[in-house]
């Protein structure tokens, strides 16, 4: 497994669990982002929804495809009812106002 998979595994639970954390909604929303939004996320460093910076940022990084089935796969086995989908949408910042309108 590699380090890119361990930090996002990282990245994602502790986000999960901040209390203004973007994948808090996601969690909820039966979704997973396609790996081009998930890369965008990634690459910022932080969470931009998270305005109080509850959470640390991290070294901005994205995933090989490999990386990213890796990634799917996992959070699928805590989420089995989500779906990786890009909700006819072209970048993460319309794909989360998606998310977070319904």
């Amino acid at each position: 497994m590699s380090n890119s998979v361990e930090t996002t595994k990282k990245v994602l639970t502790a986000n999960t669990a901040v209390l203004y954390g973007i994948f808090g909604p996601i969690e909820s929303s039966g979704y997973f982002p396609p790996i081009k939004f998930l890369n965008q996320f990634l690459a910022q460093g932080n969470d931009p929804c998270d305005q109080d910076g509850r959470m640390s940022a991290w070294p901005p990084f994205t995933l090989s495809a490999q990386d990213y089935v890796e990634v799917k796969a996992w959070w699928l086995t805590h989420h089995p009812d989500a779906r990786e989908d890009d909700l006819g949408t072209e970048s993460w910042d319309d794909w989360i106002q998606i998310i977070l309108d319904d």
